[in-house]
Protein backbone atom coordinates (compact mmCIF):
# COMPACT_ATOMS: atom_id res chain seq x y z
CA UNK A 1 0.00 0.00 0.00
CA UNK A 2 1.02 3.68 -0.68
CA UNK A 3 -0.09 7.13 0.19
CA UNK A 4 0.09 9.40 3.16
CA UNK A 5 2.68 11.60 4.86
CA UNK A 6 3.48 11.67 8.73
CA UNK A 7 5.27 12.21 13.60
CA UNK A 8 5.47 9.66 16.86
CA UNK A 9 6.85 8.43 20.46
CA UNK A 10 9.94 7.55 21.44
CA UNK A 11 10.69 4.07 22.12
CA UNK A 12 10.88 0.84 19.86
CA UNK A 13 8.62 -2.48 19.35
CA UNK A 14 9.03 -5.83 18.50
CA UNK A 15 6.07 -6.97 15.99
CA UNK A 16 6.49 -11.07 15.93
CA UNK A 17 5.17 -12.11 11.85
CA UNK A 18 4.06 -15.30 10.50
CA UNK A 19 5.75 -17.10 13.17
CA UNK A 20 9.46 -15.97 12.26
CA UNK A 21 11.42 -13.54 13.41
CA UNK A 22 10.35 -10.72 14.97
CA UNK A 23 10.87 -7.25 12.68
CA UNK A 24 12.10 -4.48 14.82
CA UNK A 25 10.11 -1.36 14.18
CA UNK A 26 11.18 2.22 15.13
CA UNK A 27 8.84 5.09 16.26
CA UNK A 28 10.51 8.12 14.60
CA UNK A 29 10.12 11.81 15.32
CA UNK A 30 10.78 13.21 12.23
CA UNK A 31 11.64 16.45 13.46
CA UNK A 32 14.45 15.81 15.62
CA UNK A 33 15.78 12.36 14.34
CA UNK A 34 19.27 12.33 12.97
CA UNK A 35 19.39 12.61 9.10
CA UNK A 36 20.41 9.08 8.82
CA UNK A 37 17.34 7.94 9.84
CA UNK A 38 15.45 10.21 7.54
CA UNK A 39 17.72 9.14 4.83
CA UNK A 40 17.30 5.31 4.91
CA UNK A 41 13.52 6.69 4.46
CA UNK A 42 14.26 8.21 1.27
CA UNK A 43 16.59 4.78 0.14
CA UNK A 44 13.22 2.57 0.58
CA UNK A 45 11.14 5.38 -1.34
CA UNK A 46 13.43 5.85 -3.96
CA UNK A 47 13.85 1.99 -4.67
CA UNK A 48 10.36 1.32 -4.53
CA UNK A 49 9.34 4.22 -7.06
CA UNK A 50 10.25 2.66 -10.36
CA UNK A 51 7.32 -0.08 -10.20
CA UNK A 52 4.55 2.32 -8.64
CA UNK A 53 5.64 5.01 -11.18
CA UNK A 54 7.38 4.29 -14.25
CA UNK A 55 9.39 7.26 -15.14
CA UNK A 56 9.03 9.29 -12.68
CA UNK A 57 12.89 10.62 -11.11
CA UNK A 58 13.18 10.24 -7.87
CA UNK A 59 13.18 12.97 -5.06
CA UNK A 60 16.78 14.26 -4.30
CA UNK A 61 17.99 12.93 -1.17
CA UNK A 62 17.95 16.72 0.81
CA UNK A 63 14.29 17.50 -0.31
CA UNK A 64 13.34 14.10 1.10
CA UNK A 65 15.25 14.90 4.53
CA UNK A 66 13.12 18.33 4.47
CA UNK A 67 9.91 16.75 3.82
CA UNK A 68 9.87 14.72 6.18
CA UNK A 69 11.33 16.85 9.12
CA UNK A 70 8.98 20.33 8.17
CA UNK A 71 5.87 19.66 8.05
CA UNK A 72 3.40 22.03 7.85
CA UNK A 73 2.05 22.97 12.16
CA UNK A 74 -1.64 22.37 10.67
CA UNK A 75 -0.85 18.79 10.01
CA UNK A 76 0.25 15.56 12.35
CA UNK A 77 2.35 12.93 10.98
CA UNK A 78 3.96 10.17 12.26
CA UNK A 79 6.69 7.59 10.94
CA UNK A 80 7.88 4.07 11.72
CA UNK A 81 11.36 2.41 10.17
CA UNK A 82 12.00 -1.26 10.18
CA UNK A 83 16.13 -0.29 10.08
CA UNK A 84 16.79 -0.44 5.80
CA UNK A 85 13.99 -2.98 4.93
CA UNK A 86 10.87 -0.57 5.09
CA UNK A 87 9.21 2.53 6.55
CA UNK A 88 5.76 3.55 7.07
CA UNK A 89 3.88 6.95 7.52
CA UNK A 90 0.35 8.50 9.02
CA UNK A 91 -0.93 11.99 8.18
CA UNK A 92 -3.74 12.76 10.02
CA UNK A 93 -5.96 15.48 8.00
CA UNK A 94 -9.14 14.86 10.16
CA UNK A 95 -10.46 12.33 12.35
CA UNK A 96 -11.95 11.42 8.87
CA UNK A 97 -8.94 11.18 6.88
CA UNK A 98 -6.59 9.42 7.85
CA UNK A 99 -3.28 8.45 4.97
CA UNK A 100 -1.18 5.71 5.36
CA UNK A 101 2.04 5.18 2.97
CA UNK A 102 4.04 1.53 3.54
CA UNK A 103 6.95 0.59 1.61
CA UNK A 104 9.15 -1.91 1.76
CA UNK A 105 12.23 -2.38 0.11
CA UNK A 106 12.30 -5.30 -3.14
CA UNK A 107 15.14 -6.92 -1.35
CA UNK A 108 13.43 -7.54 2.08
CA UNK A 109 9.62 -8.60 1.14
CA UNK A 110 8.06 -11.62 1.68
CA UNK A 111 9.64 -11.66 5.20
CA UNK A 112 7.11 -9.86 7.77
CA UNK A 113 8.71 -6.21 7.58
CA UNK A 114 5.44 -5.13 5.95
CA UNK A 115 2.78 -6.96 8.63
CA UNK A 116 4.54 -6.06 11.12
CA UNK A 117 4.82 -2.04 10.10
CA UNK A 118 1.06 -2.36 9.63
CA UNK A 119 0.26 -4.36 12.91
CA UNK A 120 2.32 -1.67 14.50
CA UNK A 121 0.78 1.65 12.64
CA UNK A 122 -2.60 0.05 13.48
CA UNK A 123 -2.49 -0.38 17.22
CA UNK A 124 -1.38 3.60 17.27
CA UNK A 125 -4.53 4.45 15.87
CA UNK A 126 -6.45 2.35 17.76
CA UNK A 127 -5.21 4.05 20.90
CA UNK A 128 -6.06 7.09 19.28
CA UNK A 129 -9.84 6.29 18.56
CA UNK A 130 -8.79 6.40 14.47
CA UNK A 131 -11.13 3.50 12.87
CA UNK A 132 -9.71 3.83 9.86
CA UNK A 133 -6.51 4.05 6.82
CA UNK A 134 -5.98 4.97 3.62
CA UNK A 135 -3.48 3.62 1.35
CA UNK A 136 -2.46 3.33 -2.16
CA UNK A 137 -1.60 0.48 -4.21
CA UNK A 138 0.22 0.32 -7.57
CA UNK A 139 1.00 -3.21 -8.32
CA UNK A 140 -0.44 -6.45 -7.85
CA UNK A 141 1.73 -7.56 -4.61
CA UNK A 142 0.25 -4.21 -3.27
CA UNK A 143 -2.83 -5.46 -3.89
CA UNK A 144 -2.39 -8.65 -2.49
CA UNK A 145 -1.09 -7.04 0.81
CA UNK A 146 -3.57 -4.30 0.80
CA UNK A 147 -6.51 -7.65 0.22
CA UNK A 148 -4.69 -9.67 3.02
CA UNK A 149 -5.77 -6.93 5.84
CA UNK A 150 -8.95 -6.47 4.95
CA UNK A 151 -8.50 -3.29 2.85
CA UNK A 152 -11.12 -2.33 0.47
CA UNK A 153 -10.85 -0.50 -3.31
CA UNK A 154 -12.20 1.88 -3.81
CA UNK A 155 -11.02 5.41 -5.85
CA UNK A 156 -8.50 5.31 -8.36
CA UNK A 157 -5.95 7.77 -9.39
CA UNK A 158 -3.79 8.65 -12.22
CA UNK A 159 -0.25 9.68 -11.70
CA UNK A 160 0.84 11.86 -15.00
CA UNK A 161 4.24 13.09 -15.75
CA UNK A 162 4.85 16.43 -18.30
CA UNK A 163 7.92 16.23 -20.24
CA UNK A 164 8.49 19.86 -19.44
CA UNK A 165 11.63 21.37 -21.47
CA UNK A 166 9.66 18.91 -25.15
CA UNK A 167 6.01 19.86 -24.31
CA UNK A 168 4.43 22.80 -26.41
CA UNK A 169 2.66 25.10 -23.83
CA UNK A 170 0.51 27.41 -26.15
CA UNK A 171 0.17 30.98 -25.05
CA UNK A 172 -2.94 31.37 -22.03
CA UNK A 173 -6.03 33.01 -23.33
CA UNK A 174 -8.24 33.67 -20.47
CA UNK A 175 -11.75 34.53 -20.79
CA UNK A 176 -12.73 38.81 -21.06
CA UNK A 177 -12.73 39.87 -17.83
CA UNK A 178 -9.81 37.61 -16.22
CA UNK A 179 -6.13 38.45 -15.62
CA UNK A 180 -3.52 35.56 -14.93
CA UNK A 181 -0.94 36.35 -11.98
CA UNK A 182 1.59 34.19 -10.62
CA UNK A 183 3.16 34.32 -6.82
CA UNK A 184 6.00 32.64 -5.89
CA UNK A 185 6.65 31.88 -2.33
CA UNK A 186 3.94 33.32 -0.88
CA UNK A 187 0.03 35.18 -1.27
CA UNK A 188 -0.37 38.13 -1.01
CA UNK A 189 -1.88 39.37 2.35
CA UNK A 190 -4.80 41.13 -0.03
CA UNK A 191 -5.71 37.80 -1.86
CA UNK A 192 -4.78 35.18 0.57
CA UNK A 193 -8.79 35.18 1.87
CA UNK A 194 -9.56 34.63 -1.63
CA UNK A 195 -7.39 32.58 -2.13
CA UNK A 196 -8.32 30.04 0.94
CA UNK A 197 -12.06 30.22 -0.46
CA UNK A 198 -10.43 29.35 -3.95
CA UNK A 199 -9.13 25.95 -2.09
CA UNK A 200 -12.26 25.13 -0.84
CA UNK A 201 -13.18 24.35 -4.42
CA UNK A 202 -11.17 21.43 -4.34
CA UNK A 203 -13.88 19.79 -1.64
CA UNK A 204 -16.28 18.84 -4.17
CA UNK A 205 -13.50 16.93 -6.70
CA UNK A 206 -13.82 12.70 -6.59
CA UNK A 207 -13.28 11.73 -3.38
CA UNK A 208 -12.47 8.25 -1.11
CA UNK A 209 -16.11 7.46 0.24
CA UNK A 210 -16.34 8.65 3.72
CA UNK A 211 -13.29 10.86 3.67
CA UNK A 212 -13.98 14.63 5.37
CA UNK A 213 -10.75 16.58 4.76
CA UNK A 214 -9.95 19.84 7.60
CA UNK A 215 -11.89 22.71 6.46
CA UNK A 216 -9.68 25.30 3.98
CA UNK A 217 -8.48 28.46 6.04
CA UNK A 218 -6.01 30.92 5.92
CA UNK A 219 -3.86 29.56 8.90
CA UNK A 220 -3.84 26.62 6.48
CA UNK A 221 -2.61 28.40 3.90
CA UNK A 222 0.14 30.26 5.50
CA UNK A 223 1.07 26.90 7.31
CA UNK A 224 1.93 25.33 4.25
CA UNK A 225 3.66 28.17 3.37
CA UNK A 226 5.86 27.96 6.48
CA UNK A 227 6.60 24.51 5.78
CA UNK A 228 7.37 25.01 2.08
CA UNK A 229 10.16 28.29 3.32
CA UNK A 230 11.31 25.96 5.85
CA UNK A 231 12.07 22.96 3.20
CA UNK A 232 14.03 25.44 0.79
CA UNK A 233 11.54 24.88 -1.43
CA UNK A 234 9.67 27.30 -3.67
CA UNK A 235 5.89 27.83 -3.65
CA UNK A 236 4.23 28.84 -7.17
CA UNK A 237 0.34 29.50 -6.95
CA UNK A 238 -0.95 30.67 -10.45
CA UNK A 239 -4.40 32.22 -10.36
CA UNK A 240 -7.08 34.05 -12.48
CA UNK A 241 -8.29 37.40 -10.73
CA UNK A 242 -12.01 38.92 -11.81
CA UNK A 243 -12.29 42.84 -12.28
CA UNK A 244 -12.76 42.52 -8.30
CA UNK A 245 -9.58 40.64 -7.44
CA UNK A 246 -11.63 37.63 -6.49
CA UNK A 247 -10.04 34.11 -7.12
CA UNK A 248 -11.68 32.35 -9.73
CA UNK A 249 -9.49 29.53 -10.32
CA UNK A 250 -5.92 28.08 -9.08
CA UNK A 251 -2.79 26.16 -9.52
CA UNK A 252 -0.24 24.87 -6.88
CA UNK A 253 3.47 23.71 -8.06
CA UNK A 254 6.31 23.39 -5.98
CA UNK A 255 9.75 22.91 -7.00
CA UNK A 256 13.41 22.47 -4.71
CA UNK A 257 16.01 24.39 -5.28
CA UNK A 258 18.24 22.52 -8.34
CA UNK A 259 15.80 19.56 -8.61
CA UNK A 260 14.80 18.50 -11.87
CA UNK A 261 11.30 17.45 -10.29
CA UNK A 262 8.05 19.48 -10.06
CA UNK A 263 5.38 19.09 -7.81
CA UNK A 264 1.71 19.69 -8.53
CA UNK A 265 0.31 19.86 -5.56
CA UNK A 266 -3.70 21.15 -6.01
CA UNK A 267 -5.16 22.82 -9.26
CA UNK A 268 -9.49 24.08 -9.12
CA UNK A 269 -11.65 25.75 -10.27
CA UNK A 270 -14.14 27.96 -7.96
CA UNK A 271 -17.63 26.00 -9.22
CA UNK A 272 -19.46 29.02 -10.47
CA UNK A 273 -16.90 29.72 -13.36
CA UNK A 274 -15.85 26.30 -14.80
CA UNK A 275 -16.59 25.37 -18.03
CA UNK A 276 -15.09 28.92 -19.55
CA UNK A 277 -11.29 27.60 -20.01
CA UNK A 278 -9.89 28.94 -16.37
CA UNK A 279 -8.47 25.95 -15.64
CA UNK A 280 -6.26 25.19 -18.95
CA UNK A 281 -5.46 29.06 -18.70
CA UNK A 282 -3.89 29.04 -15.21
CA UNK A 283 -1.81 25.86 -16.21
CA UNK A 284 -0.69 27.03 -19.22
CA UNK A 285 0.59 30.06 -17.39
CA UNK A 286 2.17 28.46 -14.60
CA UNK A 287 4.11 25.81 -16.66
CA UNK A 288 5.59 28.44 -18.83
CA UNK A 289 6.56 30.46 -16.04
CA UNK A 290 7.89 27.15 -14.29
CA UNK A 291 10.32 26.41 -17.35
CA UNK A 292 11.12 29.83 -17.91
CA UNK A 293 12.39 29.89 -14.57
CA UNK A 294 13.52 26.84 -13.79
CA UNK A 295 15.44 25.22 -16.92
CA UNK A 296 16.78 22.06 -15.03
CA UNK A 297 13.00 21.00 -14.49
CA UNK A 298 12.38 18.50 -16.95
CA UNK A 299 9.13 16.29 -15.41
CA UNK A 300 6.29 17.94 -13.84
CA UNK A 301 3.86 15.73 -11.78
CA UNK A 302 -0.02 15.60 -11.34
CA UNK A 303 -2.31 13.51 -9.67
CA UNK A 304 -6.14 13.16 -10.55
CA UNK A 305 -8.86 10.55 -9.79
CA UNK A 306 -9.48 8.59 -12.77
CA UNK A 307 -13.31 9.83 -12.62
CA UNK A 308 -12.42 13.53 -12.69
CA UNK A 309 -12.51 13.95 -16.73
CA UNK A 310 -12.79 17.46 -16.95
CA UNK A 311 -9.21 17.71 -14.96
CA UNK A 312 -7.47 14.87 -16.59
CA UNK A 313 -8.63 16.26 -19.92
CA UNK A 314 -7.13 19.49 -19.80
CA UNK A 315 -4.10 17.55 -18.46
CA UNK A 316 -3.80 15.65 -21.36
CA UNK A 317 -4.29 18.40 -24.17
CA UNK A 318 -1.24 20.18 -22.02
CA UNK A 319 0.74 17.00 -22.61
CA UNK A 320 0.49 15.35 -19.30
CA UNK A 321 0.87 11.60 -19.90
CA UNK A 322 -0.43 9.29 -17.74
CA UNK A 323 1.89 6.99 -16.19
CA UNK A 324 0.67 4.81 -13.12
CA UNK A 325 -2.76 4.14 -11.79
CA UNK A 326 -3.01 4.04 -7.70
CA UNK A 327 -5.97 2.47 -6.52
CA UNK A 328 -7.13 3.20 -2.81
CA UNK A 329 -7.50 0.60 0.16
CA UNK A 330 -9.39 1.11 3.35
CA UNK A 331 -8.29 -0.61 6.21
CA UNK A 332 -10.11 -0.56 8.95
CA UNK A 333 -8.52 -0.68 12.59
Amino acid sequence: MRTGFATPERGCGLASCGGGSPVRVDPIDARTAPDEQLLAIHRIEAACLPELVPGEPSRPAAEAVAYYRYPPETSTRHHWLAGEAGFASLYVDSPAAVFLELLVAPEHRRRGVGSALLDTVCAFARARGLHSLIGEHATPGGAAFAARFGGVDGQRNVRALLPLQTAELAAPEPPEGWRLATWLGRVPDEHVESYARARASIDDAPTQDGVQYAAQSVERVRAGEESLRRRERELRVTVALDTQDEIGAFTDLRVSLGSTLAFTDDTATVAAYRGIGLATAVKLESLRRLRDDHAEVTVVTTTNAEENAAMRHVNARIGFVAAATLTSSVVSV
